[in-house]
């Protein structure tokens, strides 16, 4: 409006409609009739027509009202209108035009400014990031930043002196400066810029004050940083625009960078002091919420008893067992009985290849009578030394007789006691060999059965006599039945590649449904300890026996 006055163009008003609220200026509301026109006018500007005229009413002395499209700095469309008094001629509207165009040059200098500083901004990164270390990072930062603002501020030479301080238990510590490298902590440079750090923490704001300013930079409401600038007569504000974006744009760089630098025992550290501070100070509510439950689990894993069990695979086993075994070499002629099968004292269970010994029983049968018959023709010859001979061949022959017939006789298995086939399935390996002394069957007793457990050896200390426990079967895991140990052997097996003892128990109470050879899982409970205590033995035994071996 200032720029048409000046060129004897009288312009009453001036309005500026954009999508984005901050660049909308409507004409005064108290003037309607301009207003509903400026409304429809705007309407009539598009991309083919970029310039639309019309009055603010039918009246001939009304106002001209002229509307043309500009392009706001980010890039939106929008439509500038201005309100010319009376008269109105051609080089009038010329004069709108030639300011109109002034004013969109002046709007896509100050969008390229705009660019010019992001780009400034993203060199000064990587600058910063392409450095080895958090500290050479910070004095790379300062020393282009304060050159950046000397050069915005109009005064390349000017004295302006730029100092980034950290935060250390509130309070602010020289870190680096502009063109230094090093300074000492008690200089007047030093105290003077640790004084207005000091004041922006506590106001938590921007401070000025004579020729210094200082701002406060902030991480999650936690002062981390303070920048300070000094120049005499004061830093300008084109100065202080520079230095808030470069901070704010590089601050959390170099933080993150000089924290991921520090020391493991300083990580575990600074890590313990915010979790205290989060949890004893404001706020932070979900903090003191969990602090709250970890205290709660912690109280119930150090106090609250709970029964100290020993686990242990188990098998039930009956109280009497014997075992069948081959009495001699031989091949598997019949199998009478499978694992499973109840069978009566004396009952056949296999039978052995006994082809061969009833042969050799005839052939020692035959030696027999022969040699019987010498003897009898020897004393009814009255021949002294032919008896003496032929009687020892008779006593042979028997002999060797009685052994055949002996070994005839074991060929046929047979139960030693009632009771039930636990192990000897034979029935798919008739006809195949077997040792002397292989095992055939076992036969437990169907009259009463006892718990054995396979005790690790990591826990056969603590396992006492008369310790209480409970078995849940394989077979029935929704029941417990509890026992009783009886008894702890001092041998030691192995079992599915663990070394262990075997227990026994007694059932307590009635006993449940067996069957001997049912597996499941026993506890033997052998005393009370924390829950603590009872989930890390394990780990703690071998940290122990890890320890001893390593300190020799």
């Amino acid at each position: 409006m200032q720029r048409l006055n000046a060129c004897g163009v009288a312009c009453r008003n001036a309005a500026f409609h954009s999508a984005d609220l901050r660049w909308n200026f409507p004409f005064p509301q108290s003037d309607r009739a301009l207003t509903e026109a400026w409304a429809s006018l705007r309407k009539r500007v598009t991309p083919e027509n970029p310039v639309a005229l019309g009055k603010a009413d039918g009246d001939a002395d009304a106002d001209l009202l002229v509307a043309t499209s500009l392009q706001l700095p980010g890039g939106q469309p929008a439509v500038v209108g201005v309100a010319l008094a009376p008269p109105h001629n051609e080089r009038s509207i010329q004069q709108v035009l030639l300011s109109l165009g002034w004013l969109q040059l002046s709007l896509l200098a100050a969008s390229l400014a705009h660019n010019q500083h992001a780009a400034r901004l993203l060199e000064l990164m990587g600058h910063v990031s392409s450095q080895h270390s958090a500290r050479a990072a910070a004095q790379e930062w300062v020393n282009r930043t304060a050159a950046w603002a000397r050069v915005e501020a109009s005064a390349p030479g000017s004295g302006l002196a730029l100092v980034l301080m950290e935060v250390r238990r509130q309070a602010p510590h020289w870190w680096v400066a502009a063109d230094t490298s090093w300074a000492e902590q008690a200089s007047p440079a030093a105290r003077d810029a640790g004084e207005i750090a000091q004041q922006a923490l506590v106001e938590m704001q921007e401070v000025t004050q004579g020729d210094a300013w200082a701002l406060p930079l902030f991480d999650d409401g936690d002062a981390v940083a303070a920048l300070v600038a000094q120049q005499p007569g004061g830093v300008p504000p084109e100065a202080l625009a520079v230095l808030r974006a470069s901070a704010g744009l590089c601050e959390p760089l170099l933080r993150h960078w000089r924290e991921s630098q520090r020391s493991l025992p300083r990580h575990a550290l600074q890590a313990a002091q915010d979790g205290v501070r989060k949890v004893f100070g404001p706020g932070h509510l979900t903090w003191k919420l969990g602090a709250g439950a970890t205290a709660l689990v912690a109280l119930v894993l150090l106090v609250v008893p709970v029964a100290d069990n020993v686990t242990a695979a188990t098998v039930i086993e009956g109280r009497t067992r014997q075992i069948v075994t081959a009495p001699q070499e031989g091949f598997i002629a019949q199998v009478a009985v499978r694992p499973g099968d109840l069978v009566k004292r004396g009952e056949l269970l296999a039978r052995l290849d006994d082809r061969e010994l009833l042969l050799e029983q005839q052939r020692w049968r035959s030696e027999r009578d022969q040699a019987a018959g010498k003897l009898r023709q020897a004393m009814a010859e009255r021949d002294a030394p032919a008896v003496a001979m032929t009687a020892t061949e008779l006593q042979s022959a028997e002999a060797q007789l009685a052994l055949a017939e002996a070994k005839l006789a074991r060929t046929a298995l047979r139960a030693p006691m009632d009771g039930l086939v636990v192990s000897g399935d034979w029935v798919q390996q008739i006809g195949g060999p077997v040792e002397a002394g292989k095992e055939m069957f076992e036969i437990a007793a169907t009259d009463g059965y006892r718990v054995v457990l396979h005790v690790g050896d990591a826990d056969i200390a603590r396992v006492k006599l008369g310790q209480p426990g409970v078995l849940r079967l394989t077979g029935q895991p929704q029941t417990g039945h509890a026992f009783e140990v009886t008894r702890v052997t001092a041998t030691a097996s192995v079992q599915e590649g663990s070394n262990g003892f075997r227990v026994e128990a007694a059932w307590r109470g009635e006993a449940p449904p067996l069957s001997p050879g049912m597996q499941g899982i026993g506890k033997i409970e052998v005393g009370r300890a924390n829950l603590l205590t009872v989930w890390t033995r394990p780990t703690v035994d071998w940290l122990r026996l890890k320890l001893w071996r390593w300190l020799g």
